[in-house]
């Protein structure tokens, strides 16, 4: 691309919290699972547990992501965490009962933020290749972009069991570019997790911007991301006019000259 834009020929997006608001889902299924699974438990502490879960302590997740444990070791090991935070026997079998009433209450919660199909309509109509990087697994993936209404949208998905382990590591986004056709420096990744997207994207030689969607980036993360020239943005509607400044104009089926 030419112009005030960054020069690239591709973009790639990160998928929980970035294309779909996972958090609110996440909150919402585990506290309505949490509840229903152990009802005596402490009242405040049951309103809290889907953002315990979420938040994940014991960092099993990241674990997860270096290819360490496999998914449902994970989300097992991150409900046994759940469990003793509640007061709940250590050695009760809570996964099945836990899965049926948290993935409908989840899947059903998942919805797409609305600026995420304008802004790939607007990069396609200038151009430039789009698909999807997560540290997720590819069938829950799957699940999820369709839940969202996104699963018809992105030329490549590629998930953290693509390779066995996923970002920040630079072979995630070397391997997710090549599947693009693209190359990692003429690609940007855009993504909501500051030391997993935006600084590891640029570890690995992509171009990269930070979405901070809402608030204000806390002030360690903001000089890091400051001191790289990584641009922060609130929107993915921000995203066409930082790749090519005329590509938010297009509309789709319109091309760039």
């Amino acid at each position: 691309m030419t112009g005030d834009g960054l020069g690239v020929e591709a973009v790639l997006l990160d998928a929980d919290d970035t294309l779909y608001d996972t958090r609110s889902a996440m909150h919402a299924a585990g506290a309505a699972a949490a509840s229903a699974l152990w009802p005596d438990a402490d009242p405040e502490r049951l309103a809290q547990a889907g953002v315990r879960f979420r938040d994940d302590p014991e960092g099993h997740f990241a674990a997860y992501t270096r290819g360490e444990i496999e998914f449902d070791e994970m989300r097992r090991a991150r409900l046994a965490e759940l469990a003793a935070w509640l007061d709940r026997p250590a050695d009760g079998d809570w996964w099945d009962e836990f899965e049926d009433r948290y993935e409908p209450a989840f899947l059903a919660a998942m919805t797409a933020f609305d600026d995420v199909r304008p802004a790939v309509a607007a990069l396609r109509a200038a151009g430039l290749a789009v698909g999807v990087l997560t540290n997720s697994s590819g069938e829950y993936t799957r699940a999820k972009l369709a839940a969202a209404r996104l699963d018809d949208l992105f030329d490549v998905v590629c998930s953290r069991d693509t390779l066995g382990f996923g970002k920040p590591d630079a072979r995630a986004f070397h391997e997710a570019c090549r599947r693009l056709g693209s190359e990692p420096a003429l690609t940007l990744y855009v993504g909501d997790e500051v030391a997993t997207d935006p600084l590891g994207a640029a570890d690995a030689g992509l171009a990269a911007a930070w979405l901070v969607r809402d608030g204000v980036p806390d002030e360690r993360s903001g000089r890091l991301v400051e001191a790289r020239k990584i641009p922060v943005i609130a929107s993915l509607a921000e995203v066409p006019g930082l790749v090519a400044p005329d590509a938010a104009r297009f509309g789709p089926g319109e091309r760039g000259r």
